[in-house]
């Protein structure tokens, strides 16, 4: 009886464990909130695909609840708002000198958000910015 009991405290323990990056995020406003970074880059040369290695770079945006946001040396403005409609994230700057909007198709990959610009003039062959939640 004694084995029965210590058994079952150790089912409930390891099954109320529960780790937050184990949970999948939404493609929505609330789902993205929180601190990302660019782990890692893949292109196309035009011959062959290439990916960096999976590493921080340190830059980072933050997606905060109010619908703008926050970027350190990923976009040229640190500042904007952003808004998701069908898994495109539209990124307006609020900067003193004008930054075009940007448009990026969103999708997940195994567990990482990753960004592909929807205008063809950023990447002619097609790229695609992988970033990893830090906080």
């Amino acid at each position: 009886m004694r084995h029965f009991w210590i058994g079952m405290i150790a089912v409930l323990f390891f099954t109320s464990c529960d780790k937050e990056e184990d949970v999948p995020f939404e493609l929505t406003s609330e789902g993205l909130v929180g601190k990302w970074e660019l782990y890692q880059y893949q292109g196309s040369t035009g011959a062959e695909d290439y990916r960096t290695a999976y590493e921080p770079t340190g830059k980072t945006i933050t997606f905060l609840p109010n619908g703008n946001l926050r970027s350190v040396k990923f976009f040229e403005c640190n500042e904007g708002e952003y808004e998701i409609t069908d898994h495109v994230i539209a990124v307006l700057f609020d900067c003193e000198e004008e930054v075009p909007e940007r448009t990026y198709f969103m999708k997940r990959e195994n567990g990482d958000l990753v960004f592909s610009p929807r205008t063809p003039s950023v990447c002619i062959e097609g790229c695609a910015f992988i970033f990893k939640r830090i906080e």
